[in-house]
């Protein structure tokens, strides 16, 4: 059967309480970067600068500030004077809507566009910017950043409801930190503020506060990837986890999808030094291997590899595939892209084109779960 069955159910109490904390949520932007000075502009409305707890100016829309950490403190100027240094920095959006931009300058990076409000603190000698928005402008710029900008209505749908769940279920993750969610692939891509498909507000709007959860009505882990290939991975293959809702899914929609097939080709004697490395008889083992289904291992004579190990060691894009040898060549066929677990995304993307709801999409992909709404 295709489509599995949907329950529309209310919030228990218990779990209200953690949506209300969800309206604003703390993003840690450039997380991992480390930068000594980066410039702040206001794009749209006004800022408070507020140094160590006081009103220090007005950040009207163009301005341009320049921020370097010294070891004196946060040193602020723009091109007609210096606004002193601070232990604590802070920007506070006073308009109906405020945009900002920052950009590290040592070293550089790309720029960032977000709403909000913007903590600047120190840690280990870096700066650590940190972003506090609203929930939906966080779920819009990471549905546009992890599921792109030409995609359909239901698509989105889809894929805000699984990135609303994941910032609820992960609420907390960073609070050893000071601040909820990290802005890259070890929570969610957040590449800043959604600006070039205005569907996607629209379907973070059209599914407010409806996030995925098992039937104690608890937040799942809504895992999601490119391509799986043709059938989805299962947790207990991938993470070793016991996951009911993340088992293999068989999935036609993604067969024409960039992703489905690729191939990486080996000499024999590159192949053959990589399994020596993980085991001394191992070159003895698979040259040729016929096995096309999703599997842990790639088994040895002495020695079972994981597969996900094999991906990482020789930057594959998925640990789907098989290997052929051909005239002194080891070819991996491979499938799919990324994990292969949960919510396949060329396949979702597929099944908007065809005309099924973002309900029909997260069932298919989500074994016996309950969409959850306030």
């Amino acid at each position: 059967m295709l489509l599995r069955t949907l329950l529309l159910v209310l919030f228990t109490t218990a779990f209200a309480h953690t949506t209300l904390m969800a309206e604003r949520i703390a993003i840690g932007i450039y997380y991992g970067f480390r930068f000594e000075s980066f410039v702040f502009s206001a794009v749209e409305g006004e800022y408070i600068m507020e140094g160590n707890g006081s009103k220090v100016a007005v950040v009207v829309t163009g301005s341009m500030l320049h921020i370097d950490l010294t070891q004196a403190g946060f040193a602020v100027r723009d091109t007609d004077q210096s606004y002193g240094v601070f232990s604590s920095l802070e920007f506070r959006g006073m308009s109906i809507s405020n945009i900002f931009q920052v950009r590290p300058v040592f070293p550089s990076n790309k720029p960032k566009e977000s709403t909000g409000d913007l903590e600047v603190t120190q840690v280990d000698d870096c700066i650590r910017l940190i972003n506090t928005l609203d929930l939906d402008e966080y779920i819009a710029g990471t549905v546009e950043s992890e599921g792109g900008s030409n995609a359909l209505p239901e698509f989105y749908k889809a894929q805000a409801v699984i990135a609303r769940t994941f910032a609820i279920k992960n609420f907390h993750r960073h609070a050893h930190e000071g601040f909820n969610l990290c802005d890259n692939v070890h929570c969610q891509a957040y590449k800043g503020k959604s600006r070039m498909n205005r569907q996607i507000y629209e379907a973070v709007q059209k599914t407010r506060n409806e996030i995925l959860a098992n039937n104690a009505g608890e937040p799942v882990i809504t895992a999601y990837h490119a391509n799986c290939g043709g059938i989805t991975g299962s947790a207990a293959v991938e993470w070793n986890r016991d996951l009911p809702y993340l088992v293999p899914v068989q999935d036609p929609f993604c067969d024409r999808s960039a992703h489905r097939n690729w191939d990486k080709v080996l000499t024999e004697n590159e192949w053959k030094a990589y399994l020596n490395k993980k085991a001394p008889d191992g070159c003895d083992a698979v040259f040729s291997d016929g096995d096309t289904t999703r599997r842990k291992y790639l088994d040895l004579v002495s020695k079972k590899i994981p597969m996900t190990t094999v991906r990482e060691d020789l930057g594959l894009k998925s640990s789907f595939f098989r290997t052929e040898y051909n005239n002194g060549h080891v070819i991996i066929h491979g499938h799919g892209y990324g994990h292969g677990l949960g919510l396949c995304q060329e396949g979702a993307m597929e099944m908007a084109r065809m005309g099924y709801t973002y309900v029909d999409i997260l069932m298919f992909y989500f074994n016996n779960l309950i969409l959850k709404k306030e």
